[in-house]
């Protein structure tokens, strides 16, 4: 049913990696989240709070240096527990799980990425990644959009992302506190197509802002195009949420309509396909 589209589809989407690494933990936590090329010049969709994530990651990083070098600096006798107790509340390193490092990667992108731009919508969970890269381009095709998208209750769409993490090309290296990516082990986190029906949809000044889908959900979907059978975009995955049903909890997937889209692009004044 959806085969074509998810073949084409499996051009354009890439996962969107990150590995962190919370206080006083020798352990790796890697996620996926999911993104989509909309043209050939490298400019890319996700979501917001991805994005986010991505813009982090430079601040939890040097914050993280300097606590590290402070700490190293401090003299090894009686004090240095009641030195370390005050850094750590000074760094707000008290509370429990708080992030100290956190590393992104696009995976099959580009050979290289040289540069990386960002533009956040101010109120939708929607976000323009641009990478600039060198050594060649390892995505194929973008999605297309059609004027004017009507995604409706009971129609059939698919959805194609990263729900499983499914790579391990990373590592603690102890000697030096840090955690990295590897040029060993699995890089690719595997795509997994899932369809589902357009269950609501919710409208805003007659246009159809989101809906919401059954089916397969998963963290990993976040950023994952949703596309109709015909391989065009029907929207952009944000996330899930739960309602009760005769006492049991349904967990369903939360989207924004390609209308939502396409207007963000075209007010950054990025090139996009229509059929």
């Amino acid at each position: 049913m959806f085969a074509d589209a998810m073949e084409k589809a499996a051009g354009y989407v890439r996962p969107v990696k990150t590995i962190a690494r919370i206080y006083k933990s020798d352990e790796v936590i890697p996620q996926t989240a999911t993104m989509f090329f909309v043209n050939r010049d490298g400019t890319a969709i996700t979501c917001r709070h991805i994005a986010e994530e991505i813009m982090r990651a430079g601040r939890i990083n040097a914050r993280y240096e300097s606590f590290r070098k402070e700490l190293f600096s401090l003299p090894s006798d009686r004090s240095l527990r009641i030195e370390t107790n005050r850094m750590e509340r000074r760094f707000d390193y008290l509370k429990g799980e708080t992030t100290i490092q956190l590393r992104y990667s696009f995976a099959d992108c580009y050979e290289k990425i040289e540069r990386l731009s960002i533009d956040m919508h101010p109120v939708y969970d929607l976000a323009i990644i641009r990478l600039q890269g060198s050594g060649g381009m390892k995505y194929s095709g973008n999605c297309t959009f059609s004027v004017p998208d009507k995604p409706r209750a009971g129609m059939s769409v698919c959805k194609l992302g990263y729900p499983v993490t499914g790579f391990d090309d990373y590592d603690f290296f102890p000697e030096r506190d840090d955690i990295q990516w590897t040029v060993t082990g699995e890089h690719m986190p595997v795509q997994m197509p899932a369809d589902g029906i357009i269950i609501r949809t919710s409208s805003e000044e007659g246009r159809v802002k989101g809906f919401v889908l059954s089916g397969l959900c998963g963290n990993g979907f976040c950023g994952a195009p949703v596309v109709n059978r015909d391989g065009v975009l029907m929207g952009m995955v944000t996330g899930t949420c739960t309602e009760v049903i005769d006492g049991v909890p349904v967990t369903y997937t939360e989207c924004i309509s390609a209308g939502v889209i396409r207007e963000f692009l075209s007010e950054k004044k990025v090139v996009y396909s229509e059929v």
